[in-house]
């Protein structure tokens, strides 16, 4: 719970290769998911407590580099980020776990609200105290919805990748639905 406040900035992202493993980035705000773009050029880190993307360019020699937020610098009351991946148009979908949100950053940083299943005043409730340091188990569970309890990731499947399934923490099944655009495919498919 110490790490769900803001101004917590203690995560890192390492990379393991014949070189052994080594810290590539640090000082990030509750370190989540991470995505390569469509041509290897950038990775996208969720910061939850952060409740931003941060967006570093790739080197040869897997360093990470030009340290930038994409998209809003925050995403508003609860809105934490988990879970992210690409479309085919280079769209970060992005799952916001405890607003009970799926949005899409395009290429721009633009936010597309794709799906709203939260209950603003438990959400409200959440962010006065995650300002004030003061978040708790019970305001954050209190968030939880009945499509998607705790949203928490995204990807997409289907021989065509228009099915986008949504994995929850607290879900007894996995929703989904078909997207108007396909995924994009991971890079060890090719």
């Amino acid at each position: 719970m110490d790490a769900v406040r803001p101004g917590i900035a203690d995560g890192f992202i390492a990379l393991a290769d014949e070189k052994g493993l080594r810290i590539v980035a640090d000082g990030l705000r509750f370190t989540n998911e991470v995505r390569l773009d469509a041509k290897e050029e950038y990775l996208y880190a969720v910061e939850t407590c952060g409740r931003c993307i941060t967006r570093f360019r790739i080197g040869a020699d897997g360093s990470l580099s030009d340290r930038e937020i994409f998209g809003p610098s925050d995403f508003g009351p609860a809105g934490f980020p988990d879970g992210c991946t690409f479309d085919a148009y280079g769209n970060l979908w992005v799952t916001l776990i405890m607003a009970e949100r799926l949005i899409a950053l395009t290429p721009e940083g633009e936010v597309l609200t794709i799906f709203d299943d939260g209950q603003p005043d438990k959400i409200a409730a959440l962010e006065a105290a995650y300002q004030a340091g003061q978040a708790t188990p019970e305001l954050m569970m209190a968030t939880r919805s009945t499509v998607t309890p705790w949203m928490a990731s995204i990807t997409f499947g289907g021989p065509d990748l228009r099915n986008a399934y949504i994995g929850t923490l607290f879900g007894d099944r996995i929703p989904w639905f078909r997207s108007p655009v396909a995924g994009l495919p991971m890079i060890h498919w090719r």
